[in-house]
C-alpha cells in the first residue's frame, strides 16, 4: 500500500482492515477503514527498485495506492480509523495499528505481480 509517501504491508486484505479505535462500550470498533462513502485507493503496477544490499533485480509489484487522496484521508488510513472515529480526535485506540513498512527481502512472499481480479478486485490484496 502506498500511503503518505511510504509503502506499507497490511496484516490482512484491504477490505478487511478494521478500525483500531475503542468504542464507548469499551470494545474495539467493528467498522472497516475502507468505507463505502469515502474515496478509495486504486491498484496499480509499479517498479520496485531495491536500494540496499543484497541488490536484487527490479520487481514490478501491485500496490494499493492512496497517494492521490487528500492528506487527512491518508492520515485516517495511517491511523487505521473508520470515518466515524477519524472525526473524534480524543478517541482512544483499543488495538495497535497493524501496518508494517514494506521491505522486499522480508516480505517477498506477499508480492503480487498482477493486479487483483474479481468482483471487488479494486480492493483485494495486502500490499
Amino acid at each position: 500500500m502506498d500511503l503518505l509517501g511510504s509503502r506499507y504491508l497490511a496484516a490482512q486484505p484491504i477490505e478487511e482492515i478494521r478500525c483500531v479505535a475503542r468504542t464507548h462500550g469499551g470494545t474495539r470498533c467493528l467498522n472497516r477503514v475502507l468505507a463505502p462513502r469515502k474515496p478509495h485507493g486504486t491498484w496499480r503496477l509499479t517498479t520496485l527498485l531495491p536500494g540496499r544490499p543484497p541488490v536484487l533485480p527490479a520487481v514490478e509489484i501491485a500496490v494499493y495506492d492512496l497517494g492521490h487522496l487528500a492528506h487527512p484521508e491518508q492520515q485516517r488510513w495511517r491511523a487505521q480509523h473508520c470515518p466515524t472515529h477519524a472525526l473524534i480526535p480524543e478517541a482512544a485506540d483499543m488495538a495497535l495499528d497493524d501496518w508494517e513498512i514494506f521491505d522486499l527481502p522480508l516480505h517477498r512472499q506477499h508480492v503480487a505481480t498482477r493486479l487483483p481480479v474479481g468482483a471487488q478486485g479494486r480492493h483485494r490484496g495486502r500490499v
